[in-house]
C-alpha cells in the first residue's frame, strides 16, 4: 500500500530542545521546475553552521483531494544523493531526475522534502534542539499548457478554490473584496497552491467575512501577479 502525508507549508521547524549553535541547514531554490525537454533539475542544500549538518532528501507526489494537499510515494522522480553530510560552510548538490514520461495537457506535481538529520550530539543533549524540514516544490512542466483558471465559491465560511487549468496557481498575498471596497485580509504571504484539475478549500475565521456584502472578489497574487477572482455565493 502505498503511504501518503499531509504537508502543506513550506518550512517546519521540528522541536526536540534548546536551540544549539551547531550545523545550520538551508534549501534552496524555493521552487523546482523541470521544463520540456529537461531531464534533470538540481536543489542545493547548504550549511551555514559550525558543525557538520546531515540531511534527508524524499520526493512524494503531490495531489488535492477532499479540500486538502496530499503526498504519496513516487518512482516517478529519483534523487542523486537522497541522505547528504554536509560540513560547516559548505554546500551539496542534489540532483532531481525525471524517470517518467514528460505530463501531457497538464504540469506534473511533486513536493521535495528535505529533513534535518539527528547529529551525534543529540543524544547528550538535555532539553529541546530545534531541526528542520523543508517542503519544496517540484513541477515537470508540460508542452503547450494552459495557464490558471481559477474558480472560487463561498458556502458559510468554507472558501473553496478550483484551478481548470494546466498550470499550478500560487496564490500569495490575499484578501477577500465586496463590491462597495470593502477588504478582509486573508493572508498576508502565502495563502496555498491549486494544482491543476484540482481544487482546495479554507475555513475562514468570521472575522474575515463580517461586514462584506454583495458580490465577492478575491484579490491575490496569482504566480506572483496580482489577479482577481470572482467569488460566487453558495446558499
Amino acid at each position: 500500500m502505498r503511504r501518503a502525508i499531509a504537508l502543506a507549508t513550506a518550512l517546519v521547524l521540528l522541536p526536540v530542545g534548546h536551540a544549539l549553535a551547531r550545523g545550520q541547514l538551508q534549501a534552496r531554490p524555493t521552487l523546482v521546475e523541470l521544463v520540456p525537454g529537461q531531464q534533470a533539475g538540481r536543489l542545493l542544500l547548504a550549511n551555514t553552521g559550525d558543525s557538520p549538518v546531515a540531511a534527508q532528501v524524499r520526493v512524494f507526489a503531490w495531489s488535492q483531494a477532499g479540500g486538502d494537499d496530499r503526498l504519496a510515494e513516487t518512482d516517478a522522480i529519483a534523487l542523486s544523493p537522497a541522505i547528504v553530510r554536509i560540513p560547516p560552510g559548505g554546500e551539496q548538490v542534489v540532483r532531481v531526475v525525471r524517470l517518467g514520461d514528460v505530463p501531457a495537457g497538464r504540469d506534473a506535481s511533486y513536493r521535495l522534502v528535505v529533513d534535518e538529520l539527528p547529529s551525534p550530539q543529540d543524544d547528550a543533549t538535555t532539553g529541546i534542539e530545534v531541526r528542520l524540514r523543508y517542503l519544496v516544490p517540484l513541477f515537470v512542466r508540460a508542452p503547450g499548457t494552459a495557464a490558471p483558471d481559477l474558480h472560487c465559491s463561498l458556502a458559510g465560511q468554507r472558501l473553496a478554490c478550483r484551478n481548470d487549468g494546466g498550470r499550478p496557481a500560487q496564490l500569495g498575498a490575499s484578501r477577500l473584496a465586496d463590491a462597495g471596497g470593502d477588504t478582509k485580509t486573508l493572508s498576508e504571504g502565502l495563502f496555498g497552491y491549486l494544482l491543476p484539475g484540482t481544487g482546495r478549500h479554507w475555513e475562514l475565521d468570521p472575522g474575515h467575512l463580517a461586514g462584506l456584502d454583495g458580490a465577492l472578489t478575491l484579490e491575490t497574487q496569482i504566480n506572483g501577479k496580482p489577479g482577481t477572482v470572482p467569488v460566487q455565493r453558495q446558499p
